[in-house]
């Protein structure tokens, strides 16, 4: 009689090489938000920068004397300043009495200022084609407000 040599896998082993796979397989989703956090933080960083952008914005169209859209730029005229918003390569700035260079919005594509009543619309598209836009109006009387 021949002695009987199982060389197989046994029950153990294959629970050992189970949960060797079901751990290495856990572990794809960790890897897989590595790898696309990166744009999801950019995205998110963006999405703040045009909070506070449209806050700004909100406060100095409110508290404006005259509001003008001309060459798509905003222009606002405050307590004898002059506050200009215009697209600057892919960023908007902001200057005051034709001074300065404040980034206010960065990593956009495109700029609109509209002329809307007793206001202005402002759209944007950024880097990543998402679109936002908000609508401000001005506490000035229509006589005032887009100026002389």
């Amino acid at each position: 009689m021949k002695p009987c040599h199982n060389n197989g896998f046994t029950f153990i082993e294959m629970i050992f090489a189970f949960s060797i796979f079901l751990l290495i397989v856990s572990l794809f989703p960790l890897v897989f938000q590595l790898l696309s956090q990166n744009g999801f933080v950019e995205e998110r960083l963006q999405r703040m920068e045009w909070e506070v952008f449209s806050a700004q914005v909100k406060q100095e169209v409110r508290m404006c004397d005259s509001l003008k859209i001309e060459n798509n730029r905003m222009m606002l005229k405050k307590d004898k300043e002059s506050i200009m918003y215009e697209k600057y390569g892919t960023s908007i700035r902001r200057k005051v009495d034709l001074k300065g260079h404040e980034i206010m919005l960065q990593n956009i594509q495109t700029v609109t200022f509209e002329e809307v009543i007793k206001g202005v619309r402002i759209s944007v598209v950024d880097q990543y084609n998402q679109g936002e836009s908000i609508t401000v109006r001005t506490a000035v009387d229509e006589e005032g407000l887009y100026g002389p």
